[in-house]
């Protein structure tokens, strides 16, 4: 659990960094600052800065601490209220993590908050203590710098899934039996897809500053990250239709291969039928059998099955159908 207060002074060359709460609350009354809290988890120290310091709506507070959501704006008059996801350290193609971001906008202040830390977060934590030019322009500009690193994390997981994509076409078409990973990956874009969909939408009210945080000056950065957002979900669409036409070539080879083995088993049966329903007449049970007075003939009838059985195994298995 850890809190991060940073802080930009007008006309100032770096930010500041923040330690009580009491100075937090100091500088958000002075004029010309500009505020990030960027709260981890929660503590004490973050319900009071939520409560006391910023005052938010008790909703809005309830929220924060929920996970879950949908990405959505709120206009709270005094700040807005977003709630977004973005990618979680260790996420894989079968185990897609995201991570919800809530976010406080107001008129000199910017508030985050995360369950757990998040890389795109730290990215601007970084960029924020190397030059101040994020919080210089203003809490809307700082946000916006929030938001499309968070849009941004999604696009090396994006292109991860390209090429897992095109690995499965080329193993699929070469016969290799990939069900399972077709099943799994497609449960993921189908996710992400609906994820980027709906910050999409939500990117999109910023770009058209259908709120008064939102100044026109800032409408171009927003219109460009909701590109990017738009961008993600095309090529998201694109890779669930190019793995839909995976799963069923999946499936036309399988029928394809077993219609194969069908037709050898019906010829080898073909072949056996007249047979077996000859001995199945007469029972082979002639007078004249050389082999049924042969001392070994017993022992090697059971060889010659089992042989012959071992034999089909082999057969079988190097033609691929065991």
């Amino acid at each position: 659990m850890t809190v991060r207060i940073t802080v930009y002074r007008k006309g100032a060359t770096s930010t500041e960094a923040l330690e009580s709460t009491a100075d937090a609350q100091a500088a958000l009354a002075e004029e010309g600052t500009v505020l990030w809290a960027d709260l981890v988890g929660r503590s004490a120290q973050s319900d009071e800065l939520l409560r006391e310091v910023f005052g938010f709506h008790p909703l809005a507070i309830e929220d924060v601490y929920k996970e879950l959501h949908r990405p959505k704006v709120e206009d709270y008059d005094r700040y807005l209220y977003l709630i977004l996801r973005g990618v979680s350290d260790g996420s894989r193609l079968d185990d897609v993590r995201t991570e919800e971001l809530d976010l406080f906008l107001g008129s000199n202040f910017v508030v985050t908050h995360h369950s757990t830390p998040l890389p795109s977060i730290d990215h601007v934590v970084d960029q924020v203590s190397r030059s101040p030019d994020a919080m210089a322009k203003g809490p809307v500009f700082l946000a916006h710098a929030l938001i499309d690193r968070l849009v941004d994390g999604f696009l090396p997981l994006a292109d991860r899934l390209m090429i897992e994509v095109d690995r499965l076409e080329a193993a699929t078409l070469a016969g290799e039996d990939e069900l399972a990973r077709i099943v799994v990956l497609k449960g993921s874009i189908h996710r992400l897809r609906r994820l980027a969909a709906s910050q999409r939408d939500v990117v999109a009210r910023l770009a058209r500053a259908e709120f008064d945080e939102i100044p026109d000056e800032a409408r171009p950065f927003f219109r460009d990250v909701h590109e990017h957002l738009a961008q993600l979900a095309e090529t998201l669409e694109h890779e669930r239709d190019e793995l839909d036409s995976v799963f069923d070539a999946f499936h036309s080879l399988s029928a394809h291969r077993m219609n194969e083995i069908m037709k050898v088993l019906t010829l080898i049966s073909t072949i056996m039928l007249p047979l077996t329903f000859l001995t199945g007449v007469y029972g082979m049970n002639f007078k004249n059998m050389p082999e049924r007075e042969w001392e070994f003939g017993y022992p090697a009838l059971w060889g010659v099955m089992l042989t012959l059985s071992l034999f089909m195994v082999l057969f079988f298995r190097r033609r691929r159908w065991l």
